[in-house]
């Protein structure tokens, strides 16, 4: 009898072991039907004073040369602004010159590692936590370089989340302010039907059995895709990151537990969003920065949408606005 009992222990044991194996292994579900979530026609009109500057590298902590783009201004204050989901900084060039040219920041927007001219692999990172220590090395060049104001870092849509990770992370010291623009919390139920609107398509069942192997300190299947976009293909051109794997998704995005992100933001953060947004509900969002205890600021633009967050006219000038009241430090 305890021969049966034991090797049944041993099958339940051998059963739980491999459950978070076969979650793993379960395929992407079905993309989507192409669909223009965000309008991205709308993008061609938006104009700018200058043309883009060229791309400057800086050194990331391994060797690696990370791509950013740089806005000179009369200002010492700095705002760092982070892409969102799929892009790269060159996306978010007329918010840049605008920013700069009213004479309230110098700009720089990086390249994420992953993504177009950052790093030597599309949609992957090295390691969970790495998109934060590379802002850091950002930070640490540009004082390198007798950059010395303030610094704000700021962000549009899952960039907006690595800035809210930021917050709670390790490097917090090294930035005094926040700007979030429709900030993407995936866990948050001011998610739009759970995938931003029909944006993002997730493997669920992947992500879960990760997490059940990374509890458990294994790490080695991290790599692994878990988030497709629908971008239509017409919109393409060459420099779309369309799907990133576990550590790099789970590196743009605050913490599981994304409370204690929100409230280490500080009073010095201003969070916008369109009342038009197509894949955050802003009244959701409202309610987690109230629940977060954080001190933000945060305002719902009118006839502005997920998109126009970062071009519309009024916006603009509402951020600019905001940064000539921060104080000098």
């Amino acid at each position: 009898m305890s021969h049966l009992v034991t090797a049944a222990v041993c099958a339940i044991v051998l059963l739980i072991c491999a459950i978070p194996f076969y979650l793993v292994a379960t395929p992407s579900p079905p993309l989507a039907a192409p669909k223009d979530v965000f309008d991205f026609t709308s993008l061609a009109s938006v104009k700018a004073e200058i043309d883009p500057p060229s791309l400057r590298r800086y050194p990331a902590r391994d060797g690696e040369q990370l791509a950013y783009r740089y806005y000179d201004s009369a200002a010492d204050r700095i705002l760092i602004f982070v892409h969102g989901s799929s892009y790269h900084g060159g996306g978010y060039h007329a918010l840049a010159a605008a920013i700069s040219l009213a004479g309230v920041a110098k700009v720089v927007l990086p390249n994420l590692r992953g993504h177009y001219q950052s790093g030597h692999r599309r949609g992957d990172v090295d390691y969970i936590g790495q998109l934060e220590d590379d802002l850091d090395d950002l930070i640490q060049f540009l004082r390198s370089e007798h950059h010395d104001g303030p610094i704000t870092l700021g962000g549009h849509s899952s960039g907006a989340g690595l800035a809210i990770r930021f917050a709670g992370g390790s490097h917090r010291a090294e930035v005094t302010s926040f700007l979030l623009l429709s900030p993407i919390i995936p866990r948050s139920p001011s998610i739009r039907g759970g995938s931003a609107g029909g944006w993002a398509t997730v493997n669920m069942r992947r992500v879960y059995g990760l997490l059940m192997l990374n509890a458990v300190g294994i790490h080695g299947y991290d790599a692994l895709p878990i988030i497709e976009f629908n971008k239509p293909a017409k919109f393409w051109d060459g420099t779309e990151t369309l799907s990133y794997s576990y550590r790099l998704n789970a590196s743009y995005h605050p913490r599981y537990r994304y409370q204690a992100d929100i409230a280490a933001l500080g009073d010095k953060t201003l969070v916008l969003i369109g009342a038009n947004d197509q894949a955050i509900d802003p009244d959701a969002l409202r309610a987690d920065f109230a629940q977060g205890d954080a001190a933000a600021q945060f305002a719902v633009m009118p006839d502005v949408n997920h998109f126009g967050i970062f071009t519309d006219k009024a916006v603009l000038a509402k951020i600019a606005d905001w940064l000539k009241t921060l104080p000098d430090k």
